[in-house]
């Protein structure tokens, strides 16, 4: 995403002219808003412990959600800069109880990145505790740089994975008012790091040969990797944007030690610095309303660096449509529609910043959607020069597409590529600035910046989720009325986890880190009725019904 900084009187304006005004796009779905958020909000996550959800602001802010049964919902500031050292906070993530941030500390020159935990204390508070802090780097403006931006743990529970953004446009030079005479992207730039999820105070150096040979990257030549998540298939996922040139936004399929592109190639289109001499004027891609061209970023650039040797690209995922695959002729200029053309974009329109992915990974989605993907788009559509009135910072929108909408992601591997391939469908539209979305059984709460949290709920999948290497498992007495209790093999002692769903696909309680093959299970405040409870190791997933009974 290319800022989060907007003025306070847009927000307001924004606000009012669009409250109320999110529609679904398909049957079966109901929306609704649910709280108006503080300015700057940056991340949604639900901690499945208290069942809250938890939001983020720019500036550092962290708001916990109540959401009763009766009345309003409400939010209280929980946590702040001053708590967990991070001035500005872009990722967030829960597991269990333990809250993972990501963000950083600029200033006029420079930057630091920052990865810390909290973890919950029995009254409240947290332990904070700093996992990753970067040493300062050069920066090429301090509300430019894309920075840390976002982390996200495995499955399992091994691994953080943390996304550092580009500090230039496009790969040309930033010098920062001359601080950085000639200076491109930096060995801290454009990566996805992985550490081991006990690492403890890391100093990452900006040094190429350190950084390289330090373990832990991961992946390269992202430029903003903003959002990451797993499929129900333990797949990771990001989204990437392309900068103010018209080159599709991108989501890519993320693996170890493959390069995504940046900054040679962006949306699967050659970046023409690599090629001199270029004029500007001739690219019919490159909007001259924009800010790239207006502070002459689109320069002729004999001394752009080559492909380094042994480099081989992994391109996007292929988008065939029917929606968000809008792109512009690099000859003619012409917009023009993917799949009219029989064609695919990779992946997404230009200009849309896709935000907010997640994946329904426990098939808690009746069909059309289980086990599908979805996607946000950030900016609003605008007309066939890439305008809109809506934009944040005047421009470029997408162009003809209408943006603003919540997509769904039909994912299906190709091996002819070794890649994946997908279709799109519009769910819901009418969201303004939209950064965020969290997925819990059947319900998706979605956050704009300066804006409301919706809630959308989805069809629920009724019945026992899918099987795949089932174990031993039994519930007796069921049905029940005080406790039961849940059998299982379980001589390998793997880690398993628990969850509870309501006849609805709601996940009401969630068990974590169990080793032993007999749990007990009380009724505690769950009503009476109809109950799934599911049981998942990486190795194994298995469920079953359970009825409580007065």
């Amino acid at each position: 995403m290319k800022k989060l900084i907007l003025l306070s009187t847009l927000l307001i304006i924004t606000h009012g002219m669009y409250a109320q005004r999110v529609y679904p796009l398909v049957p079966g779905i109901t929306i609704d808003s649910i709280l108006e958020t503080k300015p700057g909000a940056t991340k949604i996550a639900l901690e499945t412990v208290s069942g809250h959800l938890f939001y983020t602001t720019a500036s550092g802010d962290i708001f916990e959600v109540y959401i009763p049964l009766v009345g309003a919902a409400n939010d209280s500031l929980r946590y702040t800069s001053t708590d967990h050292g991070i001035i500005s906070l872009q990722g967030l993530f829960f597991r269990d109880s333990v809250m993972y941030l990501c963000g950083n500390i600029w200033s006029a020159t420079s930057g630091i990145g920052k990865v810390v935990k909290g973890t919950l204390q029995p009254n409240g508070t947290r332990i904070w505790v700093d996992i990753v802090t970067t040493d300062p780097y050069p920066t090429a403006n301090s509300i430019g740089d894309h920075g840390f931006t976002g982390v996200n743990l495995d499955p399992a529970g091994n691994f953080i994975y943390v996304s550092s953004g580009a500090r230039t446009h496009l790969g040309e030079v930033r010098t920062n008012s001359g601080a950085w005479p000639g200076l491109r992207e930096v060995p801290l730039t454009t990566r996805i790091f992985k550490f081991p999820v006990n690492t403890v105070g890391v100093v990452l150096q900006n040094d190429s040969l350190l950084i390289d040979n330090s373990g832990y990257v991961f992946a390269w030549g992202t430029r903003n990797a903003y959002d990451m998540a797993w499929d129900g298939n333990d797949t990771l996922f990001a989204i990437d944007n392309s900068g103010e040139r018209d080159d599709p936004e991108e989501l890519n399929w993320l693996r170890q030690g493959k390069h995504y592109g940046f900054p040679w190639k962006m949306g699967d289109n050659n970046n023409p610095l690599r090629f001199s001499p270029y004029d500007v004027n001739l690219d019919p891609l490159v909007n001259h309303l924009c800010g790239g061209y207006i502070n002459g970023w689109f320069t002729d650039d004999p001394a752009f660096p080559p492909v380094p040797a042994g480099i081989t690209f992994t391109d996007p995922i292929r988008n065939y449509g029917v929606v968000a695959d809008f792109f512009r002729d690099s000859i003619t200029g012409q917009v023009k529609n993917a799949h009219d053309e029989g064609t695919y974009i990779s992946s997404f329109s230009a200009h849309r910043s896709p935000l907010g992915l997640v994946f329904d990974k426990d098939s808690m989605l009746a069909a059309p959607f289980r086990g599908d993907g979805f996607v946000l788009s950030f900016m609003p559509g605008g007309d066939s020069t890439g305008y809109s009135p809506l934009s944040p910072w005047g421009g470029p929108c997408p162009f003809v597409d209408p943006s603003r909408e919540l997509l769904q992601l039909k994912l299906t591997y190709n091996s002819a590529i070794d890649n994946y391939t997908m279709t799109t469908s519009n769910v819901a539209q009418g969201f303004y600035l939209p950064v965020d979305a969290e997925l819990n059984g059947n319900v998706m709460y979605v956050i704009e910046n300066g804006g409301d949290i919706w809630k959308i709920t989805f069809p629920s999948y009724v019945g026992i989720p899918p099987i795949q290497n089932s174990a031993a498992f039994s519930i007796y007495p069921n049905p029940f009325n005080l406790s039961t209790t849940v059998k299982f093999e379980n001589s390998e002692k793997d880690i398993c986890t628990m969850t509870l769903y309501d006849m609805y696909g709601q996940i009401v309680r969630t068990i974590t880190h169990v080793t032993t093959d007999l749990i007990e299970i009380e009724r505690s405040n769950l009503t009476t009725g109809l109950y799934f409870l599911q049981l998942k190791t990486d190795k194994k997933i298995k469920a079953e019904g359970m009825l409580i009974i007065q």
